[in-house]
């Protein structure tokens, strides 16, 4: 078996994403549903109904008293708002663990994830252009295909850093020449088997792929959120500068230097609020 092929097959080992969460995500994409059937389908499910709480509750949300009723939550915050809550609090539990192949310590990734988030949220309100629910989500999951391909990449890392060093390869360039395939790929084919809509699919499989007039505002808002998360130190250490960046796309979105040091400080004041409130903590070096 190549290792394409065993690591195509672990895939099916990843657990779902969580069946409460993807019911209520179902259930938001139709225009007539109400925040009172919401917080009935969620309410059963304690787990995901105190994580719902407990961001509604956070400064990143902006709510202006403390919220302990599901269902008032809900009014408050509105159906799109849910929709990032849903995704975010379904996403943590793939993040729990140490993924050697990418982290030197454990909560590199999900921090980076969440930091690229925020900042896709920020550039798309920036922009003016884009659906921010889209981005918001795709940016969460862009980097879901190294869940599966850490203990692969840890098997071949001396070889892939040698490309990256040595060869002058992007990361991406030589994952995909060392083992066959690469984690912006595997990561679409996870988001498809999660049954994620064809938009998000597409963005994170195209998240380092080079500027495309064709691409969407999606694809393009989330290469340069990844690309900011980055700079600004949100990494992961594996893997790290290893990628190109992506200075067409900030032109293109008229993000100039005053406007990318703006943007980066109230990215920064954002992410730490949520980090903290919701306990999402790197290991300390």
């Amino acid at each position: 078996m190549t290792n394409i092929d065993k690591i195509l097959g672990k895939i099916e080992f990843l657990p779902p994403f969580p069946v409460t969460i993807s019911k209520a995500l179902q259930m938001l994409n139709s225009p007539k549903v109400s925040t009172e059937e919401i917080a009935e389908s969620i309410k059963f499910d304690q787990a995901v109904a105190s994580n719902v709480l407990k961001l509604c509750n956070s400064s990143y949300f902006g709510l202006r008293r403390s919220i302990t009723n599901l269902n008032e939550a809900l009014v408050y915050i509105g159906l799109s708002q849910l929709r990032k809550i849903l995704v975010l609090s379904g996403t943590r539990q793939y993040f729990e663990n140490r993924l050697p192949g990418y982290e030197a310590f454990k909560g590199e990734l999900w921090r980076h994830s969440l930091a690229t988030s925020i900042i896709g949220s920020m550039v798309q309100k920036k922009a003016g252009c884009g659906d921010s629910d889209m981005v918001f989500i795709t940016s969460l999951l862009h980097d879901v295909g190294k869940l599966v391909m850490s203990e692969f990449v840890t098997d071949e890392v001396r070889q892939i850093l040698h490309l990256v060093e040595r060869e002058q390869m992007t990361f991406l360039d030589a994952e995909r020449q060392i083992l066959g395939v690469e984690h912006a790929e595997l990561g679409s084919r996870i988001l498809a088997l999660w049954n994620f809509s064809d938009e998000i699919i597409s963005a994170v499989r195209k998240h380092h792929s080079p500027y495309d007039p064709g691409d969407t505002d999606t694809d393009c808002i989330v290469k340069i959120a990844d690309s900011i998360a980055i700079t600004m130190g949100y990494e992961t250490s594996v893997d790290g500068m290893a990628y190109h960046g992506y200075p067409e796309i900030i032109a293109r979105y008229g993000i100039n230097q005053a406007a990318f040091d703006k943007l980066m400080s109230d990215s920064l004041t954002q992410i730490e609020s949520i980090e903290t409130e919701y306990g999402i903590m790197k290991e300390e070096r």
